[in-house]
């Protein structure tokens, strides 16, 4: 498997080369700003699915390749963050079996502290009525 530059340089090639055509065809003039929607939802779904099992990351990047095409924000923000990746994994694969284990768990912890806040938040302003009754039973009232 190559490095997350080489993925994401690759899928990027190919978006920009259809990118370009698209915009020489009939109705070109629509082409960016159905870049720029759906460059931010996919964006925004990496960024979700980060914490989850899968191409979380990638997705990130993804989204941030498809602005790319149209902002230069985003191509700056896309070469830095890649790099950063990258840099991260390989500092990342020289650390002990035991640091790599306690540094997952640790980011566990923390995903789900942050879903548990998240949730009760949620609950607390009105927003999930129906965990009325679970939050109940945990002996949380509003």
């Amino acid at each position: 498997m190559g490095t997350m530059r080489e993925l994401v340089q690759d899928r990027i090639e190919r978006l920009q080369d259809a990118h370009q055509r698209q915009k020489q065809k009939k109705y070109g003039f629509l082409v960016r700003p159905i870049t720029l929607i759906s460059g931010w939802v996919v964006m925004i779904i990496g960024l979700i699915t980060i914490p989850l099992p899968g191409q979380g990351w990638l997705t990130t990047f993804i989204g941030v390749g498809i602005l790319s095409l149209e902002q230069n924000w985003a191509k700056r923000l896309l070469g830095w963050g890649v790099h950063q990746y990258d840099r991260f994994f390989a500092w990342y694969a020289t650390r002990s079996f035991r640091f790599r284990m306690l540094m997952l768990l640790a980011l566990l912890i923390v995903i789900w502290i942050v879903f548990m806040v998240t949730f009760w938040a949620m609950w607390y302003y009105g927003t999930l009525p129906w965990a009325d009754e679970f939050m109940e039973w945990l002996g949380l009232t509003r």
